[in-house]
């Protein structure tokens, strides 16, 4: 009797010993998947930190004056940019994915997956492309009516 209840013992710890080695060889997995997560968005932090370095040097080479002006003449804030309606949908699915995430990882993510875009598929949002042209015709209009008005004062 005692064999058999050394035997049976044995059994389950030996049942229990591998059990417990399943459970930690998942636990590594798990580790290991966490820490290339990890890696992966310090890398994404990285070049978009590479990014802007590269963009400020950029600016800064710019005669300052002439290019500000410029670019406040030619933006106008009311028209429609295909990165901004990517945006709020990509940050919309990435919150769902991962709710504990920070806003400026969030946008690291967004700027990534935009910039893994090609221009095609840049342009061929199709909300994006359906707000350009309500734009578009909303522009048209304004101008029509400023070029009605401006008529109906010469002619006065």
């Amino acid at each position: 009797m005692a064999r058999k209840k050394k035997e049976k013992c044995m059994q389950e710890m030996e049942a229990y010993k591998q059990k417990k080695d399943e459970e930690a060889a998942n636990f590594r997995k798990e580790e290991e998947e966490h820490m290339k997560l990890k890696k992966q968005e310090a890398l994404q932090l990285l070049k978009k930190k590479e990014t802007t370095e590269n963009l400020i040097k950029a600016k800064e080479n710019l005669p300052k004056n002439k290019q500000n002006k410029e670019d406040k003449k030619n933006s106008d804030p009311n028209k429609p940019s295909p990165f901004i309606l990517f945006s709020k949908e990509a940050r919309k699915s990435l919150l769902e994915e991962r709710p504990e995430i920070s806003n400026s990882t969030l946008g690291a993510f967004i700027s990534v997956k935009w910039k893994e875009l090609n221009e095609e598929e840049r342009q061929g949002n199709d909300k994006a492309a359906e707000a350009m042209e309500a734009y578009k015709k909303e522009m048209e209009a304004y101008h029509k009516s400023v070029a009605a008005s401006l008529d109906q004062k010469t002619e006065e």
